[in-house]
């Protein structure tokens, strides 16, 4: 009888820590009470080749700046906006009206904003003039309740409010195992990301770049749902063979 209740004690330990582990990957931003976490130094995005900007004019003397008032009526349709937006040539360039080509590549949209108002002040009154990228989008695919490709606004988004426009991560998520791929210099870079902890905030990759991509890795749950794997027996089923363990060494 000892021996039974010992076995049976030590099975609830077993059970109680592979409780605690599930819960461990489970719940997010895990750390010490009152922890500070330091954000990373946001870097503003640089404009590249094949970018569409929209570029926004205004001046005291409206009739001066005809040929951009066109932006003024965009709809808020954003694929109307790709198709009257500046697509940024191979060579870094657009053409603007009154101006010409001018190159912006390698420059933040304030900065070709700052480049433009100098060249239009040549022959326009006080002109103001507004950037911004119209084709910044990030990707989240995998066990998400929202997967696919959003179309962003505000170019200063983390890896959280991501996370956040495709729905959150569902229950059969790897939240300790989360890939963010993105390309450098012609060349796609793979990182690992560990939302169960709070050492991500300042890594390089909390806030995200145009064109990143996340991916949610499937837990092995759901792999094993999904008929890949055979069923894995459940816990009653474990408890009743180590009962008969407990009783075949019993008996011998």
């Amino acid at each position: 009888m000892y021996k039974t209740t010992k076995y049976f004690f030590l099975f609830l330990i077993v059970l109680s820590i592979t409780s605690c582990a599930s819960k461990k990957n489970t719940v997010n931003f895990q750390s010490n009470i009152h922890e500070v976490k330091s954000l990373p130094r946001y870097t503003k995005e640089v404009i590249k080749s094949d970018d569409i900007l929209n570029i926004n004019v205004t001046a005291l003397d409206m009739t001066s700046i005809l040929p951009y008032l066109k932006d003024k009526t965009i709809s808020n349709n954003m694929d109307q906006s790709l198709i009257d937006g500046y697509k940024v040539a191979d060579d870094g360039s657009i053409h603007l009206p009154l101006i010409g080509k001018v190159i912006v590549s390698n420059l933040t949209v304030n900065q070709a904003a700052d480049k433009i108002t100098v060249e239009l002040s040549k022959s326009i009154i006080k002109p103001i003039v507004n950037v911004r990228l119209l084709n910044y989008k990030v990707s989240v695919l995998g066990e998400v309740n929202k997967p696919g490709t959003f179309k962003i606004y505000d170019p200063k988004i983390n890896i959280i409010q991501a996370l956040g426009l495709a729905g959150d991560i569902t229950i059969y998520g790897k939240k300790n195992d989360i890939k963010l791929i993105r390309e450098i210099n012609g060349n796609f870079i793979t990182t690992k990301i560990d939302i169960t902890k709070t050492d991500f905030i300042n890594s390089e990759f909390y806030y995200l770049r145009n064109n990143d991509a996340i991916y949610v890795e499937p837990s092995f749950a759901k792999i094993k749902n999904s008929g890949y794997i055979g069923q894995i027996s459940n816990v009653a089923t474990v408890f009743s063979l180590i009962m008969s363990i407990i009783i075949l060494n019993q008996n011998n």
